[in-house]
Parts: C-alpha cells; sequence; structure tokens
C-alpha cells in the first residue's frame, strides 16, 4: 500500500480526512474558534439556572447559531470554488469549505461542551468553577497553537 508524501499541512480545507489536520490550522482559526467555545460556555452558565429543563434545546439552538450560516454559505460552493490550505484559510471567508464530517465533529465538539458547562452549574455553580471550566476549554481548544509554539507540531 502507497501512502500520499503530503503533510497534514499540504492539504486543502476539502481535503480534511483526520482530525489530526486542525493542528494545522493558522492561529486566527483556532482563536475564533476558542473565542466561539468560551463564549458558549459563558452563556450556557446563564441559562442554565433559568431554563434548567431546556438543556436538550439549548443544545439544538446553539448548533442551529453555528450551522446556519455555514448551510447559507455552502449554497455559493461551485465546481470552481478555491479550497485554501489549511495553514493558509482564513476564519471568515473559509468556514463553510470544510469536508462534511468536520461540521459533525465540531458539533458534537459544541454539545460536549454545553453539556458539561450544563451539568457543571447545575450540580457546583459557583464562580471558581466557572473560571476553571473556561480555562480548561481554552487550553483544550486552543493547544494545536500551544503545541506548536512548543515545537511538539510542526506546521
Amino acid at each position: 500500500m502507497a501512502y500520499a508524501l503530503t503533510t497534514s499541512g499540504d492539504k486543502r480545507l476539502n481535503e480534511m480526512n483526520r482530525l489530526g489536520d486542525m493542528l494545522h490550522f493558522p492561529a486566527a482559526v483556532n482563536a475564533g474558534a476558542t473565542l466561539n467555545v468560551l463564549l458558549t460556555v459563558a452563556a450556557t452558565w446563564y441559562v442554565e439556572p433559568r431554563y434548567p429543563s431546556l438543556g436538550g434545546v439549548w443544545v439544538a439552538l446553539v448548533l442551529l447559531v453555528n450551522l446556519t450560516p455555514v448551510f447559507l454559505l455552502r449554497l455559493t460552493l461551485r465546481p470552481e470554488t478555491l479550497y485554501p490550505m489549511l495553514r493558509e484559510m482564513n476564519f471568515f471567508t473559509d468556514q463553510h469549505k470544510f469536508s462534511d464530517w468536520v461540521y459533525v465533529a465540531a458539533s458534537a465538539d459544541m454539545a460536549f461542551w454545553i453539556l458539561l458547562a450544563w451539568t457543571l452549574s447545575a450540580l457546583h455553580r459557583d464562580t471558581s468553577t466557572l473560571v476553571l471550566l473556561e480555562c480548561v476549554a481554552l487550553l483544550a481548544t486552543f493547544s494545536p497553537v500551544i503545541l506548536r509554539s512548543v515545537g511538539l507540531v510542526r506546521s
């Protein structure tokens, strides 16, 4: 069996075929995703005590808000659409150009953070728990940039 000699960083957005490819996004893309998660965790912390029985509705609403622009922008894709290399993508202009499975993975990740925030808010609601959760979410979501900056991953 022959293997391609290209690295993940040499792939285009629509060629992504493994989670490890996400290690090659520009820092601005990781920062945008991280900010989205952090804001969602904070919003979840605010919403949970006001509507404690609507956790599933909240997950669905957040995913709908996150995926609607992607769905609408994907309607503009044409055979001649240019797909940038992973390391060259733009957070605002290229978010709708990923392979389909990436949106499933991103939605599962967001659902994980929402459900974790919802559960912690219900079980142990204090500022230190929220701060700790936000720190963990920041480190986990921004980890590709951190790993590259310490030389553990090549871009």
